[in-house]
């Protein structure tokens, strides 16, 4: 039996409890969570008695887990992703996954010691649309010339009303960016595999002390260059990411409208075909990587991009300058 224990258990937990329930080889012992309604909110939700703790240590320790999940304040998850990889169990974390390139990098250091495992809950990767959009690309595609798309949605209003923390550098990191800009940001990595290497950008904060829109130009190594944006204000949400190749074929990715592909001499665009991966979402992941089937469906070399892009795209932008990494 596999024992899992939640750190943080907020709404976003409950997606991931639900799933644990799927599957017959595990049980939720125990949790970690300040407020007690969120606490017998959850324990109601899953229909057993869960232990309650205050430290990670401990409760890893008394319940021999085998995993741990977290779902806190992102810049919580560093010291929290590091204590349970140096007490030797995986870690499934909701994004971001670290603020920081020097958070990411650290946590790298210490799987590689350890030869435990990170999952990151970007659930697009588990996508049978994304992951046929990455064949594609992989197997049909010419080398990446340009890319260009934005993520959008009703952000700030939304957090004022029930999530202040979001808008609070000591609990978020940054803003828009690497909340739900986060998911964006992943996808061109995942997607691409390009590496960033200059970065261009202008932040406007609409008066808060993290980002609300962001706009930034991107020079990757491999040769590629993009424009992208993260905006707080649309009246719903909505995210495209266009990707063209030299040979004259262009590729849409959505979360929100249709995706397709137009290949250099086609008058009309296809849909992606889908293309179904063995785990279905982050928790069967979480699952098949504790017992050793596999490696993370999102590297960390990802993580350590998205981490990277978005300290330039800051940097840049308070030095009004080109930023080379």
């Amino acid at each position: 039996m596999i024992k899992i224990g939640f750190v943080g258990c907020g709404g976003i937990s409950y997606k991931h409890l639900n799933d644990f329930k799927k599957f017959g080889n595990v049980k939720v012992v125990s949790a970690i969570e300040p407020n007690e309604g969120n606490f017998k909110k959850f324990e109601e939700t899953y229909g057993e008695k869960l232990n309650l703790y205050k430290d990670e240590e401990e409760m890893i320790e008394k319940e021999k887990l085998d995993g741990i999940v977290i779902c806190t304040p992102h810049t919580l998850h560093f010291n929290q992703i590091k204590i349970a990889l140096e007490k030797g169990i995986d870690v499934l974390v909701e994004k971001p996954a670290v603020v920081s390139y020097h958070e990411a990098v650290e946590i790298r250091k210490i799987m590689e010691k350890t030869g435990k495992k990170v999952v990151v809950a970007y659930q697009r990767h588990y996508n049978p649309i994304f992951n046929g959009a990455k064949k594609v690309i992989k197997e049909q595609f010419k080398n990446i010339v340009f890319l260009s798309g934005f993520l959008a949605q009703y952000y700030y209003e939304p957090l004022t009303a029930k999530r202040l923390w979001r808008i609070d550098p000591k609990f978020s990191g940054k803003g828009q960016l690497i909340d739900s800009g986060s998911h964006f940001v992943a996808l061109i990595f995942f997607l691409t595999g390009l590496t960033p290497e200059k970065i261009a950008s202008f932040i406007d904060f609409r008066g808060e002390e993290v980002d609300m829109n962001s706009s930034f130009i991107v020079k990757f190594k491999e040769g590629a260059i993009g424009n992208f944006g993260i905006l707080a204000f649309d009246p719903s949400f909505r995210e495209s990411l266009f990707i063209w190749d030299e040979g004259n074929n262009v590729i849409k990715v959505s979360a929100t409208e249709k995706s397709y592909v137009q290949f250099k001499g086609e008058k009309e665009t296809k849909d992606i075909e889908p293309f179904e991966i063995e785990v279905k979402s982050p928790v069967e992941d979480f699952l098949k990587c504790i017992i050793g089937e596999k490696q993370p469906q999102t590297d960390w070399n990802i993580i350590e991009n998205v981490s990277l892009l978005c300290d330039m795209v800051y940097t840049s932008h308070f030095e009004s300058k080109i930023l080379k990494f």
